[in-house]
Order: structure tokens, then C-alpha cells, then sequence
């Protein structure tokens, strides 16, 4: 997938002599990449795109729509024709890469992918992406209230570590909120012991000694923890309605353990009403059958 520099980018002075002034040791500059194809939610992608770029000081690239998946083949001749007649018959048994695997592969090595909440397949591409992916609906109910950090027991730190930078950047209050399922069929990991030893106390000071790390690096983020019994994704979507950012961590849990207990984020991710950060887990997206150990 091609993409272009847009604004928020540095500028160039030239290859030769940006590269003999380099420091090696200099880590390369973040980069957010934004997917906005033509419609009404387009607008709302570039510009949170551009924000979030010049908040962290990464540079911004707009990744341009490719044409179908077809390889490069020569168009004339009996090479090109030949090409042209077989394709169409072997595409159905071969399969064709989905706008959502292809930008997870164009999103690799970026520090964020930004796509529309109307994209085809929002959900599969925040399952299979190896950055972390904002989904931003086409017009986002307001720029204010808190960053909300959806916690689950596998919560990875990348994720928490996320949500404190965004609430940094963005001078606002975190605020961390650990849904318990009222299922007693839950197959979530527990803090300790069987899920239902702990009560809701308990679990909100597990969570405020779990935060503590990171409010000693971002002393200025004002940090509430609320636990509380309902459905995750209902809870999350209405959470949505007055928060600035949702951030959520995606699950590494397996496809045994997914097919019975799906994870909320895809669900979130389609009907929230603000930005949605989804945060993989460290590694490739998880294809066993059962979730990591840790």
C-alpha cells in the first residue's frame, strides 16, 4: 500500500545531507498512519490523525487506497491476456487479501493506524494489526471529559501505558474501569483465586497498586478506578458517550476461549460514540487455540 507525507511531517533538507547529520544512536521518528477514504467521516480521520501526530511529534502519512489485489503482471501481449483469463478462475480458490489485511501489513512498523469506525471489517483489522489501532466515528460527540482504560484481568501494560500517555498529551483525567461480568461462566483469568473471592473493593485496590507505576510517571493525570458488575461492552458503548477517548486493550485470549466468551472490543469498536485506541499485546496477533499463559 502507498502512502504520502502529510502535514505534522519535518522537513526534508535534502537525502544526502540528512543522513550524513543523523545520529545513529538517534531512535527514528514515530509515525502515524491514517487510512481516510472518501465519505463523511473522512474529514474526522485526517484531523484526529494530524492532532494526534503533532501531540507526540510523530509525522503524519495518509496511506492512499490500492487498487484489487493483482499482481503486477504485464497488461499486453499473450502474457498479460493469459493472465487476465486465469485470474478470475483461480481468485475464488486462492482468495484475494481483505482491505483489513492489507492495512494491517501497511500499518506495520508505524506507531498508530487511524481509520473511519464505517470501514468494512474495523473489527477484523483491530484483531489482526500488530500497532495500535484508533477508530474514530464520523463525527465524534465532543473533544472533552476523561480517557477511559477498559481493564480485564490480561491487560497488558502496553495498554495501560497508552492510556496514560494519551491522558498526558491530552490534559485530561484517566479514568480506569475494571467491568465485571455478572456471567458465572466467565471464563476471564482472576485476579486471584476464583473470580467471585474477590470483592469489588478488593479488586479497585488490585487495580489502584497495579496503576501506581504509571501515576508516579504522569503525576499531572488526575486517576479515578471504579469497578463495577455489568456487561462490558453496553457499560463501554454508554461510557463512550461522555468520554474523550476509550482505550482498550485487545485479547489475547485463544479461538477455544474467544468462540464461548467473545471479547467486548469488537463490539465497542463499532458502536462507540468517541475514539476507540485499540492496543495489542506484545508479539503477532493470536492465532492458537488457547491464550497465553501470561
Amino acid at each position: 500500500m502507498r502512502n504520502r507525507s502529510a502535514a505534522g511531517a519535518p522537513g526534508r533538507r535534502g537525502d544526502a545531507e540528512d543522513t550524513a547529520g543523523r545520529d545513529p544512536r538517534r531512535r527514528p521518528a514515530a509515525v502515524v498512519r491514517a487510512f481516510a477514504p472518501a465519505g463523511p467521516g473522512r474529514h474526522a480521520v485526517v484531523a484526529w490523525a494530524r492532532r494526534q501526530a503533532r501531540r507526540t511529534g510523530a509525522r503524519l502519512e495518509l496511506l492512499v487506497e490500492p487498487p484489487p489485489d493483482e499482481p503486477d503482471a504485464p497488461r499486453g501481449g499473450p502474457v498479460g491476456l493469459l493472465a487476465r483469463l486465469v485470474r478470475p478462475v483461480l481468485a475464488p480458490v486462492v482468495g484475494a487479501s481483505s482491505l483489513a489485511d492489507r492495512l494491517a501489513r501497511a500499518a506495520a512498523g508505524s506507531g498508530m493506524l487511524v481509520v473511519p469506525q464505517r470501514l468494512a471489517g474495523v473489527d477484523e483489522l483491530v484483531d489482526a494489526a500488530y500497532e495500535p489501532v484508533a477508530v474514530i466515528p464520523d463525527e465524534p460527540t465532543h473533544t472533552h471529559g476523561p480517557v477511559v482504560l477498559a481493564l480485564a484481568p490480561r491487560t497488558a501494560d502496553e495498554a495501560v501505558a497508552t492510556a496514560f500517555a494519551a491522558a498526558a498529551h491530552r490534559g485530561s483525567p484517566l479514568l480506569a474501569v475494571r467491568l465485571r461480568a455478572p456471567s458465572p461462566w466467565t471464563l476471564e483469568a482472576p485476579v486471584g483465586g476464583d473470580p467471585f473471592d474477590d470483592t469489588p473493593d478488593d479488586e479497585g485496590e488490585y487495580w489502584r497498586d497495579r496503576l501506581a507505576a504509571w501515576r508516579v510517571i504522569h503525576p499531572e493525570v488526575p486517576v479515578e478506578v471504579q469497578v463495577a458488575e455489568g456487561d462490558p461492552a453496553l457499560a463501554l458503548v454508554d461510557l463512550s458517550a461522555r468520554a474523550r477517548l476509550l482505550v482498550l486493550g485487545r485479547s489475547a485470549r485463544g479461538r477455544v476461549l474467544a468462540s464461548v466468551a467473545a471479547s467486548p472490543v469488537g463490539a465497542v469498536t463499532l458502536r462507540a460514540r468517541c475514539p476507540v485506541l485499540v492496543v495489542p499485546p506484545p508479539g503477532p496477533p493470536r492465532r492458537s487455540w488457547w491464550p497465553r499463559s501470561s
